[in-house]
């Protein structure tokens, strides 16, 4: 689930304090019971809240000392920044009650202005595993038995592009698993190391006032324990109140603004010289495409490189020499480097994706969630080598499977070809085109096989050599008056322009094999003349209905809306672009409004600081 677009205001106190360097010294020199219990800030909207001081030093441990160690900050202006946070803080969950408590749906049952009365039971449970998630992670970070070591990999591989903007897929639990993980509760006990860990934690929260006057020995009875839970319900309670401003806003927008969004873009485009429209086919993206083309013939092209090794590069380097000072023929010249080249080899190349622990599905041998872009997972590719699992995954810690990758199948040019047809076209009989000596393979085909540039892009992310063919919209742009590539990818692209479909060429250059396979192709007045001519070519299932009925479907609740923003495609882009700047708008403007009334403003007696008592934190 992509994170929300709005910035919540609420500090939602993160364990980075495990990392921080703080265990066994104190963030205050004062540091006594009375002095961290002073009240440093009232805010009362609808009931009296007190902000403590020891509440500055919890905020300086979790946030506050990044400022001071990475920005350059000095202590007066970090604790200043967080005593604002705090009392903004305050005020928006207050204002947020107070809508709340409007609401048909609080439960009557739970006290007034408190988070259980507004809460849905998977907000409740959400806010608690955030809390126990986030002790167990800093009991985690302390307790690693660094005399344990796994035997790794043995074989070096080069480190392997990977797609733009991958990140591993974060294990969604679900609100029971959510539920069971809370009543575990803390492991502290089970080994030494274990022991150590919630002993520096005790030690720290002791020193810096946070241990409590309740505290019975556990983590649960902490008083930091305490006011983490309350932070993190209260993350929940801003969430929702922003959430609601922002669910009316996407409901605010229709399918005839975007068509009329659409059609702005295509008219622009009309007005496009040539070399405009040249340079918006290089720096076209699935979120700014083309969508019309006064001028012929354009398109693109993908290139799957199987590169020359070393050896192979230094023996094409002596023949261009040769060539310099005798008198070879572009035939023989040809002929010389076809025996140089048939020593050329494919090899799956993500290796490196494997062993850096990324979405990897071990049964299959395939890349999963950004690692691929396949939407059926039979069209993936799985990995072309051996595998050996050393440790399954712990979704409770955190921790990803670890593996060794123990071989790597190569390939020659024969048999790579012989897979390609079998993986991009299901072994389908395809139609041979004219060769000539530097042309190994060429095939034609009508129309384009199920997720056809999915699979495609498989391919060049697992064996492609050349960096300019990974993460591009649609490949390499080619040109009818094309010189600047090389005379055999030049000639070749300009070919399969003319054929189309899903035709391939396998062309020879000093650089290797070019597996060069048709993407797009743009002639003189091509256009998509709606919104909807254009998603229709999208490799979208919008089901029965109208384009319409399925942008409508996915602005139903936030939950669809951000699963359509990780589809980041261009219905999506062009939904945003309307949406997030009356988002922005609206909830900067909300937040503004309310905190400047609440400090500064009609309302502001709500709010009061006693600055002389922490005094000493300002150095």
């Amino acid at each position: 689930m992509k994170k929300r677009l709005v910035k919540l205001l609420t500090l939602v106190l993160s364990v980075i304090m495990g990392a921080a360097g703080l265990f066994g010294c104190n963030v205050v020199t004062h540091n006594t019971e009375r002095d961290l219990n002073q009240v440093v800030a009232t805010v009362n909207i609808n009931q009296e809240e007190n902000i403590y001081k020891k509440d500055l030093i919890m905020a300086y441990m979790n946030y506050g000392y990044y400022y001071v160690q990475y920005y350059g900050y000095d202590a007066a202006t970090t604790y200043n920044m967080i005593i604002n946070n705090l009392i903004e803080n305050r005020i928006m969950v207050q204002v947020a009650y107070e809508e709340f408590e409007k609401a048909s749906d609080k439960d009557e049952t739970k006290e007034k202005y408190t988070p259980e009365r507004y809460l849905s039971k998977k907000e409740i449970t959400d806010a608690k595993y955030s809390t126990y998630k986030s002790i167990n992670d800093l009991l985690d970070s302390q307790s690693e038995d660094n005399s344990k070591t796994e035997k790794k990999d043995t074989l070096i591989f080069d480190v392997r592009t990977v797609p733009t903007g991958a990140t591993n897929k974060e294990n969604e639990l679900s609100e029971s698993e959510k539920n069971t993980y809370i009543e575990k509760g803390f492991d502290v006990t089970s080994d030494e190391y274990r022991r150590a860990a919630f002993n520096n934690v005790i030690t720290l929260l002791k020193d810096n006032g946070l241990l409590g006057n309740d505290y019975k020995g556990t983590i649960e009875t902490t008083d930091y324990f305490s006011r983490l839970l309350k932070s993190s319900y209260e993350s929940k309670i801003i969430e929702k109140y922003e959430n609601a401003i922002k669910q009316e806003i996407i409901n605010g927008v229709d399918y005839s603004a975007l068509s009329a969004s659409y059609d702005d873009k295509l008219n622009n485009q009309k007005a496009w010289s040539n070399s405009e429209f040249v340079s918006a086919l290089s720096s076209a993206t699935a979120t700014s495409p083309i969508l019309f083309s006064a001028f012929g013939t354009y398109g693109y092209v993908y290139n799957l490189l199987l590169g020359v090794n070393d050896y192979q590069s230094k023996k094409i380097s002596e023949l261009q020499e040769e060539r310099t000072h005798d008198t070879l023929t572009q035939a023989e010249y040809s002929n010389r480097r076809k025996e140089i080249l048939e020593g050329t080899i494919a090899k799956d190349l993500r290796a490196s994706w494997i062993l850096s622990g990324y979405d990897f599905d071990f049964a299959s041998k395939k890349f999963t969630g950004d690692y691929t872009f396949a939407k059926d997972a039979d069209n993936s590719l799985e990995f072309q080598g051996e595998v050996t699992k050393l440790r399954d995954a712990d979704d409770e810690k955190n921790l990803s499977a670890v593996y060794r990758v123990d071989s790597v199948k190569t390939f020659g040019l024969e048999e790579f070809t012989a897979s390609v047809n079998k993986y991009v076209y299901n072994n389908e009989s395809l139609t041979p085109a004219a060769t000539d000596d530097n042309i190994y393979a060429a095939y034609t085909r009508a129309d384009k096989p199920a997720e056809y540039d999915a699979k495609l892009n498989e391919l060049l992310f697992a064996f492609s050599t050349d960096p300019g063919s990974l993460n591009t919209y649609k490949g390499y742009v080619i040109k009818p008056d094309n010189n600047e590539y090389v005379k055999t990818f030049g000639d070749a692209g300009k070919a399969l322009l003319e054929e189309g479909g899903s035709s391939y060429k396998v062309v020879a250059s000093d650089y290797g094999y070019h597996f060069m396979f048709f993407s797009e192709v743009w002639k003189a007045n091509d256009e998509y003349a709606t919104l909807d001519a254009y998603l229709d070519t999208l490799d979208i299932d919008k089901g029965t209905g109208s384009w319409e009925d399925y942008f409508n479907e996915q602005k139903q609740d936030l939950e669809k809306w951000d699963d359509f923003a990780e589809e980041n495609n261009f219905l999506y882009f062009l939904a945003n672009e309307l949406v997030s700047a009356k988002l922005s708008d609206a909830t900067t403007r909300n937040r503004t409004n309310i905190v400047t009334d609440y400090r500064y403003g009609e309302h502001k007696n709500s709010t009061v600081i006693y600055k002389d008592r922490f005094s000493d934190l300002l150095g």
